[in-house]
This record gives structure tokens, C-alpha cells and sequence, in this order.
């Protein structure tokens, strides 16, 4: 669902009207996340740690107001909307080390409903399925998500393509790494300033440790390999 925002009626006036004339409106910042408790999460139930960050990314972001805003087509023109859903498309390799986009995964609270859609989609996106052939979701905010799995990475700059006005956030992470006895990885955060400002990002990042604080290994005292659970 979503619904159609009236600029002069919107709290966000101001900063939109600014921000929304610039010819390149992105800003960004790359931090550094603990992602222990997920690493070893996801070695203790082999789940995709592509799948379960992606998933933890779209429910920090799916907690804030900021980032259910954004741009929507009806009846070939744009307008802004304020969405109930968000819905992600991420970047895979086939296997011939080609890129290719998943078609837009509909976010879920359901964690497995939510990995198993994530994988489905990977594994179409990985055979040859066309990104461009698929029929968008209108009615939910877009987000893009990638990864560069084999460095960190201290800077980062995606690809933005302003044929028209976009307002999709877009997230990348590197490899995570020990550090300490932790787990850590470099993660970017790209946003339109016409929508999010630097205290949207802060939450997101706050928001996305806080989460993955207080994931939960049951029983991880079982496990053979060494494996650090860190609470908050």
C-alpha cells in the first residue's frame, strides 16, 4: 500500500525542496558493524549470511519513518509516496563471474519466509533470469543491496542512474573480518538527502547493531568450533 504525499502539507518540505534540485542529491557514510553474533548465527544453522544481513538490513530500515518515503510512478508521472512495505533487490554472480539483479523481494518479519524468497530469487537471478523483464512493485519502497565478500573496504560509491529522480537507498557491505576476537565488516549507506538525513543514517546503523546484538544462538554450547556470542 502507499500514499500519495502532498509536498506542502509534508513535515519534509524544506530539506525536500533543497535537496530534490541538486543534480546529484546522494549522500553517504561507510561505518563499521560487529557482526559476530550473525557470522556465527549463520555458521550454526547454515544459513546464507547474504540472506540473514539482508534481511536484518531491511528490518532496521523497515523500524525508521524516514525510510518509507520516496518516488512512484501513476499514470507516467512521478509523485512521492509514503509506503507500508519496503521490497529489495540485491546483485549475484552467475557462473561465469557476470552480474545480475534479483527480481524486488517483497520484505517479511518472517525470518525463514523471507531467506527462502531471498534464495529462490538468487538462484533465478544466478541461471539467467532478466531483471529488466520483471515487473516492478509499485506499491513498496525499493531498496538496492550488494556486497564485495572478498575485501573491506574504507570508501564506497555506487552506480546511480538519474534518467529520472530516484530515491532508492542503497546499501553494500565488504568482508567481514576478525578483529579482537569479533567479527566486523565495513557497510555502506547511500541516500537520497531529499528523504533521509544524517540522523535517519545514524539510526539505521544503531538500529542494525542493536538487532544483531541481541541475535540468539540457541544451544551454541554444544558447538565443537570456537564461536564468540557477544550481548549487548
Amino acid at each position: 500500500m502507499r500514499k500519495q504525499i502532498e509536498i506542502n502539507n509534508w513535515k519534509r518540505k524544506i530539506a525536500y525542496n533543497i535537496f530534490s534540485n541538486y543534480e546529484d542529491p546522494y549522500t553517504g557514510i561507510v561505518t563499521k558493524i560487529d557482526v559476530t553474533n550473525l557470522v556465527n548465527y549463520c555458521k550454526y544453522y547454515n544459513i546464507s549470511f547474504y540472506a540473514a544481513m539482508s534481511y536484518y538490513v531491511l528490518s532496521s530500515l523497515n523500524e525508521i519513518d524516514a525510510f518509507h518515503y520516496g518516488y512512484g510512478k501513476e499514470n507516467g508521472k512521478q509523485y512521492i509516496y509514503k509506503y507500508e512495505d519496503l521490497a529489495v533487490s540485491v546483485t549475484t554472480l552467475n557462473e561465469d563471474n557476470e552480474l545480475n539483479f534479483t527480481r524486488y523481494i517483497k520484505f517479511s518479519n518472517d525470518f525463514q519466509q523471507f531467506i527462502n524468497t531471498f534464495q529462490k530469487a538468487i538462484d533465478d537471478a544466478s541461471n539467467g533470469e532478466m531483471y529488466y523483464k520483471i515487473p516492478n512493485l509499485d506499491d513498496m519502497n525499493k531498496v538496492n543491496i550488494t556486497c564485495i565478500p572478498w575485501i573491506p573496504f574504507s570508501n564506497f560509491k555506487d552506480a546511480i542512474d538519474y534518467s529520472e529522480k530516484n530515491s532508492k537507498p542503497k546499501i553494500c557491505w565488504g568482508k567481514y573480518y576478525e578483529d579482537n576476537n569479533s567479527y566486523i565488516i565495513d557497510i555502506s549507506l547511500l541516500v537520497n538527502h531529499a528523504f533521509q538525513d544524517g540522523v535517519h543514517m545514524g539510526l539505521f546503523f544503531n538500529n542494525l547493531q542493536n538487532i544483531i546484538n541481541n541475535i540468539e544462538i540457541k544451544n551454541a554450547i554444544e558447538k565443537k568450533e570456537k564461536i564468540y556470542v557477544k550481548k549487548i
